[in-house]
Order: structure tokens, then sequence, then C-alpha cells
């Protein structure tokens, strides 16, 4: 896999893919990762969007952050002032997506659709808010809701107005419940450490409103990006949970799924009403929809691809 060399950071290439478009098109296609995986995820999506018929054909860029996939350790983790485990803040992850653009695309750097999965949704809208007018589409695949956690859904099995029958899908014990609820407020807590190094624990405070601030993406009026907002299906998750974390079938239902559903309601209105389109969901897809439902994916990245040209 080819690397790039950042100008602020020479030493550690960043582990990236370019899929070349046609020559006549300046827009650029940039995907970016959740937690749970590298950028491999997306070929099969841009295999067959480089099928379609869109014309002119998109340029597209994949990478591996730093501390994922084929990409090394940032080099932030030896600076003096950063607590371990905390390589990168959301602001320094921009910081060096905006360096990944304009050095692998300087000239297709001031027209960009993100197209990102879980916490790649705070990384576009972060990016947009600090560059407005050069993302001009968004696809959001079942972004993280970064502005609540697991504990502040989840009733507290220690709180004393705990009620399992009540509280709890039917049939599940109370150590499994606990066992979960450890788990999943534990794991997914905004302070947690990950093995990227991804530092959470200001999202909350940056983004705390899906539908704020307003992004700008037109150059020539004041309308937003084009938005496609998606969701999981929730058998599909819910299933996944069972598996990856034994969370109780039917938890997600009670507690996860209302609270997602309204946040991706809310990134709707990032953008103007009639640039908005969703929430959809995913067929057959868990939290990575881009590993389990590719031509869905690129189904959407069509129709936001033409969507932003026709208006340009």
């Amino acid at each position: 896999m080819p690397t790039v060399a950042l100008p602020s950071k020479p030493d550690a290439p960043v582990a990236y893919e370019l899929f070349q478009g046609d020559v006549a098109s300046n827009l650029l296609v940039v995907c970016l990762n959740g937690l749970g995986l590298a950028q491999g995820v997306w070929k099969p999506t841009f295999e067959l969007t480089q099928k379609s018929d869109l014309s002119p054909k998109p340029w597209i860029i994949t990478y591996d952050r730093y501390g994922q996939g084929a990409s090394p350790r940032d080099p932030r983790e030896s600076w003096p002032n950063k607590d371990p485990g905390y390589a990168h803040t959301l602001d320094d992850v921009v910081d060096d997506l905006y360096e990944l653009i304009h050095t692998l695309s300087p000239d297709r750097c001031s027209r960009i659709i993100f197209v990102n999965n879980s916490i790649g949704a705070h990384v576009a809208r972060r990016y947009a808010d600090r560059y407005p007018t050069v993302v001009e589409g968004i696809l959001f695949l079942d972004s993280n809701p970064g502005n609540t956690d697991y504990a502040d859904i989840w009733p507290n099995p220690k709180d004393p107005s705990f009620n399992l029958e009540k509280m709890a899908p039917p049939g599940t014990s109370l150590d499994v419940y606990k066992t979960a609820y450890t788990k999943m407020t534990t794991i997914f807590a905004s302070g947690a450490k990950n093995p990227e190094g991804f530092d959470r624990r200001e999202i909350k405070n940056i983004l705390p409103d899906p539908s704020k601030p307003k992004l700008k993406g037109s150059k020539t009026s004041n309308k937003g990006p084009w938005i496609t907002v998606v969701g999981h299906e929730l058998e599909q998750f819910s299933n996944e949970e069972w598996a990856m974390m034994k969370v109780p079938l039917g938890m997600a239902a009670m507690y996860t799924q209302p609270m997602w559903e309204k946040y991706n309601e809310g990134l709707c209105g990032l953008t103007d009403l009639d640039r908005a389109k969703g929430p959809l969901i995913a067929p057959r897809s868990g939290h990575f929809i881009q590993k389990d439902n590719p031509p869905f994916v690129a189904e959407q990245l069509e129709d936001l691809i033409k969507k932003v040209e026709s208006s340009n």
C-alpha cells in the first residue's frame, strides 16, 4: 500500500489509496474510517462506483489515520504535553486530513465529498465547519452519537430505583445485564482509550448538537452541503451487539435506537431542508454499513455525487 509523508510529520508516512477518476473532474471523494475498520473495507464500494455511469467520475481517497491499519503510530504520542493513550484530538485529525488532501490532490482540494462511518462523522463535520464551502457533500453512515454515552441512556443497575423487570428485555438475568452495562459504559465512554489513540474526550463539547453548527457547502449561495444520513438496521445491529459484546437482544430497541434515531434526524438539520436526504435505513446492515452492504453505499454515493455536480 502506498504511503505519503505529511509536511508537518515527514518521518511518519500515512497509508492511503487513490482511486483515479476522470481528468475532467475536480471533485474529490474522501473516506473517513471509524475506529473499528481500516481503509480496505471501502474498496468494494468504489469498485462499483468506478463501473457506474457517472461522468465525469470523481477521484477518491481512502486512508488510515495514525495508529490504525497500515499507518504508523502518531508522532504526537511522544510529545510531552500528551496524556498517554490520547495521541490525537478531533482537531488534530482534521489538521492531518487537511495536509493529506492538499498533499495528495492539490488540484482537487476545494471540492470535497466525505463518506464517513461512525466517528468519521465528527471529522467530516469539523472539517466542513472549519473550511466553509469546501465540503459540498457528506454521506453519513451510522454516525457515532458523540454527544452522549451509554451511561447516559442505560439504567444503572447500582441505582436504587433500578428495576430489572421493567428496565431490561424479558428473560434478562441481572448478571447478564450488569456485565453488558459494564462493557458498554466502559469501552464506549468518551474518555475511554482506544488502540488508535483517538482522544474523544472533548467531542461532546465541540459538537454537542447534531444539527449545529450549520454547514455551508455552496460557493455561490448560502446553501449548505448536500447531505445523506444512513442508519443501521435494528435487527442486524442487535445481533451484532450480542455476538460481539453479549448485549441482550432488545436492549438496542429499548435505549440505543431511540437515541440514535434522534441523532440521525439532527444530522439532517446541518444543511438546508431541500439538501438533506434521510435518515435512511441500510438494508441488512449493522454498524459497519460499508462492509455489510457496499452496493447500497455505492448507490447513495452516486446519488450524492450527481446532486453535487448538478448544483455546481
